[in-house]
């Protein structure tokens, strides 16, 4: 798996408009990896899929709890510092968090066993579904389908 390639998908389809909002709303809302969410939707373009989805997440687990994680929780807090060096400090931690998230994308690329899919989508509403998340089938649906739209593909 070309680390470049999927780490220019993730970046390209995070910053479409509207995505990186709803990405962001179902990781707060759920828990959801937004990573791993993108990374489903990458294998899918390609006609793939994860052999195991929990393989995955295995594999990316103590990375995101104890990387990403903290890094995330540490930028939000200095968003509301006042002091000049405080908002230096948290550009840094954002450019951190970054980083980590590029990695964990390279820990899944190393992880991933693919499989053919005929359903470019199957991947990602595999991941994003009730069994995973605390949403039920309709609210996966809808962000599913408003994921795929506002990232420009057709359903």
């Amino acid at each position: 798996m070309d680390r470049q390639e999927v780490w220019t998908f993730t970046v390209g389809m995070y910053g479409r408009d509207g995505v990186a909002k709803l990405c962001l709303e179902l990781q707060d809302r759920c828990g959801l990896d937004v990573n791993m969410l993108l990374f489903m939707f990458f294998l899918g373009q390609k006609g793939l899929a994860p052999h195991s989805i929990s393989a995955l997440e295995d594999a990316v687990r103590d990375w995101r709890d104890n990387v990403i994680i903290p890094l995330r929780q540490t930028r939000r807090f200095l968003r509301d510092q006042t002091r000049q060096s405080a908002q230096e400090l948290r550009q840094k931690v954002k450019s951190d968090e970054l980083q980590a998230e590029q990695i964990e994308q390279h820990i899944l690329c190393d992880a991933v066993q693919p499989v053919p899919s005929s359903d470019p989508f199957a991947a990602a509403s595999a991941y994003l579904s009730p069994n995973r998340f605390d949403l039920d089938q309709d609210e996966c649906d809808q962000a599913l389908g408003e994921l795929t739209r506002l990232m420009g593909f057709d359903r």
